[in-house]
């Protein structure tokens, strides 16, 4: 059928994309941060993908979190993305229009009870994956490496070069189309920095002001579940835990170190994390609390410029 066979091709595409993407990766120095990021950023859209092919079969998956609290070495990941991936072409390779529509009821890893149609789920892992290409191709560029090619349109006409008006192309002729995000994500790359760095020449936000700010935004609960410490580099400390924001140098589960200009950027959503890590202008205690936050502390960040528009706006 047309729509398996689409699948199967989809799914083969996100196998090559993968493995060039984790060959691209073996450029980074072992030592570079960068490359913790992007192995982490990867072993995610790993995890996920594992998490939803236990979902598709009505299987436990074992998951607590989409974000493992250990990275896996590149060698490790590759193997096992590498397995993973193989599973999904041949689990789509067997698939009829009725299993494709059959809704399957789940549970995600926050407890929260989930319904979709297998051919939901496997959009969703393809989607998701190809996301966080793109995340890891930043922080390649930011990095003076060439991030792979990846686009869709290529790989067809490479892979079926006779049945798609290439019948006397090889797969080293085929041209390649440049995705259009790809090359403003490059700019972007660039950019971001300085206009941040132009924000600093500004009057520099005040400690009781951001701090203020910051109880406006957790109100009753700041909903992370874990405590949060931003040390401003001398220039004081925001600490969260639960209802309470102190100026406390206490210990906590997760520290950002960054300066009070970078911090205000941040929480206006005018420097992504991403860059001010990739820059040096972030540091983290712990890359996994971290990447389990991630989503929460910019929900915070969000509610932050709802409730304290004069300070986002200063």
């Amino acid at each position: 059928m047309d729509q398996v066979s689409t699948l199967e091709r989809v799914f083969s595409y996100k196998a090559k994309a993968n493995n060039e993407i984790l060959a691209a990766m073996r450029q980074f120095d072992d030592a570079s941060p960068a490359k913790e990021i992007a192995v982490r950023v990867l072993s995610h859209t790993y995890a996920v993908d594992r998490i939803f092919a236990a979902n598709l079969r009505g299987a436990e998956h074992g998951y607590s979190s989409p974000n493992p609290s250990q990275a896996p070495s590149l060698e490790e990941l590759s193997e096992a993305i590498k397995k993973s991936d193989q599973w999904y072409i041949d689990y789509v390779s067997r698939l009829d229009e009725a299993q494709l529509a059959e809704r399957i009821d789940f549970t995600f890893t926050d407890g929260l009870p989930g319904r979709m149609s297998r051919e939901e789920m496997l959009m969703h892992v393809t989607i998701h994956g190809a996301g966080h290409w793109g995340q890891i191709g930043l922080i390649m560029m930011e990095n003076s490496i060439t991030p792979p090619g990846d686009g869709f349109t290529s790989y067809l006409h490479k892979a079926e070069a006779s049945t798609r008006r290439r019948p006397d192309a090889s797969s080293d002729t085929v041209e390649s189309h440049p995705d259009q995000n790809g090359l403003n994500m490059a700019r972007l790359a660039k950019q971001e920095p300085t206009e941040t760095a132009a924000q600093e020449g500004k009057a520099m936000p005040r400690l009781d002001e951001l701090t203020e700010s910051f109880r406006a935004a957790v109100g009753a609960d700041s909903g992370l579940g874990k405590t949060l410490k931003f040390d401003l580099k001398g220039q004081g400390f925001i600490y969260i835990d639960g209802a309470s924001v102190t100026n406390e140098d206490t210990p906590a589960d997760l520290t950002l170190t960054l300066t009070i200009n970078d911090l205000k950027a941040m929480s206006q959503g005018k420097l992504a994390p991403m860059t001010a890590m990739m820059s040096g202008r972030l540091k983290l205690s712990d890359m996994g609390v971290a990447a389990n936050l991630q989503g929460k502390m910019q929900a915070l960040f969000s509610q932050m410029q709802e409730v304290s528009p004069s300070i986002s706006a200063a």
